[in-house]
């Protein structure tokens, strides 16, 4: 019985931090983009690399960690438009105010004068960008995304776009993303409104005396039955 209560005390905590989180997979730490959809531009591409979880240290405190991998820019070259693609997922909010954050990073061994337009959109709408425009031979660039806002309850989309003007193949820069949160009184007001797992009830003492009764009885007329 107590490993049964402890069990659902476990699936009660847990399911109160997802709904906190308000995302699946926020900083890839499966792996993976799990959680995550891709998508592509008209005429763009995540490139080769595009797609993939690794290690990389996308928010500059020193440490690697797992962030989504991408190379991004034109399929087929046309002229200078910006083309390529990224990640989104859908989520359910309450009412009330959202705040969005993420660490971005462009990376080339080679340099070039485009590292990546990266932007944040809530609903189809842009809520902020950044541009890192010409990146040095082997520079790491970094910087974050953050919006905040008020938002009604309901299903929304969260989508990250990276966009770049073509695609030079092995040479084009890296583009990363990681740490992608939700925070506020939109996401905490589904978490306190998520239901909780129903927990099993012990019988009343008066049922349990009954049953028990019932056996003895059906033991003793057992016996009385043998020959």
């Amino acid at each position: 019985m107590r490993t049964r209560i402890l069990v659902t005390v476990l699936a009660t905590f847990i399911g109160a931090v997802s709904a906190h989180a308000g995302l699946i997979n926020g900083g890839f730490e499966t792996g993976d983009l799990t959680g995550w959809t891709t998508f592509t531009t008209a005429n763009g591409t995540l490139g080769a690399a595009g797609g993939g979880v690794v290690l990389f240290d996308t928010d500059g405190d020193g440490a690697a960690g797992n962030s989504a991998r991408f190379r991004v820019g034109e399929l087929r070259y046309t002229h200078p438009i910006f083309e390529g693609g990224g990640i989104y997922q859908d989520v359910t909010l309450g009412t009330g105010a959202l705040v969005i954050s993420a660490e971005i990073a462009s990376w080339t061994p080679w340099g070039n004068w485009d590292g990546g337009l990266f932007e944040l959109l809530f609903d189809g709408s842009v809520v902020d960008s950044h541009d890192f425009g010409p990146i040095l031979i082997e520079s790491v660039e970094r910087a974050s995304l953050l919006a905040s806002f008020d938002v009604t309850a309901g299903a929304h989309e969260i989508r990250l776009r990276m966009t770049r003007p073509w695609r030079e193949g092995d040479t084009t820069p890296l583009q990363f993303v990681d740490n992608v949160s939700l925070r506020g009184a939109a996401v905490d007001s589904v978490s306190l409104a998520e239901p909780e797992p129903p927990t099993e009830q012990m019988p009343e003492p008066g049922s349990i005396t009954l049953l028990g009764l019932g056996l003895l009885g059906l033991a003793r007329a057992r016996r009385r039955r043998r020959p």
